[in-house]
């Protein structure tokens, strides 16, 4: 197996972790207090993770990818905060995560072909499948 897979399994178990932690925290506090613990929690961690590399120096890089970082850190704070939201309203997570998880990849696919990737048939009807499925687990 490639590490590369390796990574985006390991990605993925968090994210699903994230998503149970979330859900059961969302009924006991302010969605936006939850989702500000979530991300000084996260910064804290990748602080602590970042300090050793700092002994070689300084990475280098560009103005574009912190740009693209703190736009991805938005991001985070958007669905923490919606998505504890919601779950605080009561949204069952097993009807949740997978809308949470199915909306990322057809986000993830429209920005990859958006980014010059090409459409095929299996990417078609993943993304047909997924939105049927989110459709089906939302009308509930």
């Amino acid at each position: 197996m490639s590490i590369h897979i390796v990574y985006v399994v390991i990605g993925a178990l968090g994210t699903g972790l994230w998503n149970v932690f979330i859900s059961s925290a969302s009924r006991q506090m302010h969605p936006l207090l939850g989702a500000l613990i979530t991300e000084l929690t996260a910064f804290t961690a990748g602080a602590l993770i970042f300090l050793p590399v700092l002994s070689g120096g300084f990475p280098k890089v560009t103005f574009r990818a912190v740009v693209l970082c703190m736009l991805a850190g938005l991001s985070v704070l958007l669905a923490d905060y919606f998505i504890l939201k919601a779950y605080k309203l009561g949204l069952q997570i097993s009807i949740g995560g997978p809308i949470i998880i199915g909306g990322s990849i057809i986000v993830v696919t429209l920005m990859g072909l958006f980014l010059g990737e090409k459409m095929t048939v299996l990417k078609a009807a993943s993304i047909l499948m997924i939105v049927c499925g989110a459709s089906i687990l939302g009308s509930r």
